[in-house]
């Protein structure tokens, strides 16, 4: 779908946001641009927002439909927080932010319009929750789907890693929620990225592991590497992939399952 309609892009002031929102402009795409900081530059129309409670979303939708009276071509739900938060506010941000901003632009998403979220290679194997992930993500109500979760150590003391797995599901749902209009809806998961919250991922994840990682694989990702591949899920190159996870992450996810599996042998 060509339009000369606006993209919208959340977490524009760092990392992968930044960099996607970079490159689209590059494009001559026109762009809404949603974060709770202000970023020191930035091609389009700005809105500041907090994206950590579905009404905070729900505001920042309404922003962005009057920022963009003709409606959008696409939305990049990149805004994220890391496993070093709050683990309500990882959840609050990561799962409900993404889905009450998607569900509120929806109206304004043209049709064939192009939806990519950021999820994270380590959730590679989210089926094995998909229930779980299904009635968090899906929960009506928030605040007792919170509360319903505050004794689960996994939703709890793994937060980053529960909420991306609930991404992963919530991108599968939306794109059969959005399959009459011709939205596609898909996720893109990175590995470790140079990004501000790099050390955070150390830090929740184990420093020596996502350090290994980099040394394994050469490097740390750059944001612009996952940033082609959400900049192409959002374009017309891409009109049969739909409900899909593309892992950006070097490999690492494909060494380590061959490995473990080879060394079950």
């Amino acid at each position: 779908m060509t339009t000369n309609l606006p993209i919208a892009v959340t977490g524009v002031s760092s990392g992968i946001g930044a960099a996607t929102a970079s490159m689209l402009n590059d494009r001559g795409i026109k762009l809404v641009g949603i974060d709770r900081t202000v970023p020191e530059s930035f091609a389009g129309t700005f809105i500041q927002a907090d994206l950590s409670t579905p009404a905070g979303a729900r505001a920042a939708a309404a922003q962005v439909a009057e920022a963009a009276p003709g409606g959008l071509q696409g939305l990049a739900n990149i805004a994220g927080v890391p496993g070093t938060a709050p683990w309500r506010t990882v959840l609050g941000v990561n799962v409900f932010g993404v889905r009450e901003l998607t569900r509120a632009l929806a109206p304004v998403l043209a049709e064939g319009a192009s939806v990519v979220n950021l999820a994270s290679s380590v959730a590679f194997h989210w089926r094995g929750l998909a229930d779980a992930c299904a009635r968090f993500a899906l929960a009506q109500d928030t605040e007792e789907a919170l509360d319903a979760v505050a004794g689960d150590a996994h939703a709890t003391g793994e937060s980053y890693l529960f909420s991306k797995q609930c991404v992963c599901f919530l991108t599968e749902h939306l794109s059969a929620e959005l399959l009459p209009r011709r939205i596609r809806v898909n996720a893109v998961s990175p590995g470790p990225v140079q990004t501000p919250i790099l050390e955070d991922f150390k830090n929740d994840h184990g420093r020596d592991k996502v350090e290994g990682a980099a040394k394994l694989l050469g490097r740390f990702g750059e944001p612009e590497d996952v940033a082609r591949v959400v900049a192409y899920l959002l374009s017309d190159a891409a009109p049969w992939i739909n409900g899909a996870d593309i892992r950006v992450d070097g490999g690492l996810t494909a060494y380590r399952s061959s490995a473990a599996i080879v060394a079950g042998f």
